[in-house]
């Protein structure tokens, strides 16, 4: 926070897990310490910022409660994408935009927004109330983080293993980071206990 750079740790361990996300900075060490292992980052050529929505479906109008819901629009103005938050219809839905969209700034205007969702999204928009509207054209833009990936491998010797996205970017909402962390770690057990003596 006071611009100093990070005092480095020297961690001494039989296995080390990298489960640091977008930090990396296991990935860093590894990359640090080994040749021909390293993390590749790309560039974005089609740069988005987001803002969360919140959303209810309609479960007794037949809208179904367990399954993500994604849109776009023909011209990419637009994605949108939409995942259970709880048993009773109730949803994160994440609004996609271009940076430089006049709508994707803080302090929008709500009437423009509504009428963007009526348009793109007239599915949608009759779900979400005008408060929430309001709040959603109010609020500031987040930002997605560039992608990266690790490669050639996912482990340095037999001391060091990287899971979720320690190993590459993913959408940061909707805890599909440390989802696939969680599900990375019981493949990991199921290596380890494999060749256990």
């Amino acid at each position: 926070a006071d611009g100093a750079p990070h005092a480095r740790t020297t961690v001494h361990a039989r296995l080390l897990v990298g489960a640091d996300g977008t930090a990396r900075a296991v990935a860093q060490a590894m990359a640090d310490a080994s040749a021909d292992f390293r993390i590749v980052r790309y560039e974005d050529d089609n740069a988005r910022v987001y803002k969360t929505i919140p959303l209810r479906f309609p479960l007794a109008a037949g809208w179904r409660g367990d399954v993500n819901y994604s849109a776009r629009t023909a011209d990419g103005r637009i994605n949108f994408d939409a995942l259970p938050a709880g048993a009773d219809g109730a949803y994160c839905g994440v609004l996609l935009m271009r940076a430089a969209d006049p709508l994707a700034a803080a302090d929008t205007s709500a009437v423009e927004l509504r009428a963007l969702l009526d348009a793109a999204l007239p599915q949608i928009s009759p779900l979400l109330s005008d408060d929430d509207v309001a709040l959603v054209a109010a609020k500031p833009p987040s930002t997605l983080p560039a992608f990266r990936t690790v490669l050639p491998r996912l482990h340095h010797a037999h001391a060091a293993a990287l899971v979720g996205d320690a190993i590459h970017t993913v959408k940061p909402y909707f805890g599909l980071g440390a989802n696939s962390a969680f599900e990375d770690v019981i493949v990991l057990r199921d290596a380890l206990d494999a060749v256990a003596p």
